[in-house]
C-alpha cells in the first residue's frame, strides 16, 4: 500500500492516529501546495524528526509506534524531496536565463534552440 493510501482515507481526510512534536512541521510539507516553498518545509521537518530519532536513539523513549512513524514519514519526506527536485527541473527546462538579464528564454517542447 502506497503512502499515501496510508495517509488518506476514502473520504479524503487526512489520517493521524498519534500526536507526536515533529509531526506539526511534517503536515505542514505534506499539505504544502506552492512548490517553490516545498523544499524549504521538507528540510525543517526532516531536521524535526532526525533530532527526535536522536533522542530516541539515546535514551530509548518513545513507543514502537512513533519509531515506526518516524520512518514511514521520513520516506515520504524523501518522496516530497524528489517530486520537489522533479519539479524544479521541469522548470530550469522550460524557462532559460538569458545572461546578463533578469529575463528568461522559453525553450522549444524539446529543449533545443534553432541556430539556423
Amino acid at each position: 500500500m502506497a503512502i499515501s493510501q496510508r495517509l488518506v482515507d476514502p473520504s479524503r481526510e487526512f489520517k493521524v492516529t498519534a500526536s507526536y512534536g515533529w509531526q506539526v512541521s511534517y503536515q505542514a510539507a505534506l499539505l504544502e501546495t506552492d512548490w517553490t516553498k516545498m523544499v524549504e518545509l521538507v528540510q525543517k521537518a526532516e531536521s524535526e524528526i532526525h533530532n527526535r530519532r536522536l533522542e530516541l536513539s539515546k535514551d530509548h523513549n518513545g513507543t514502537q509506534d512513533e519509531r515506526e512513524a518516524v520512518v514511514n514519514a521520513l520516506n515520504g519526506l524523501r518522496v516530497l524531496r524528489m517530486d520537489a527536485a522533479a519539479w524544479r527541473e521541469r522548470q530550469n527546462l522550460a524557462g532559460t536565463r538569458q545572461p546578463g538579464s533578469d529575463s528568461y528564454m522559453i525553450l522549444p517542447a524539446n529543449g533545443r534552440v534553432n541556430t539556423r
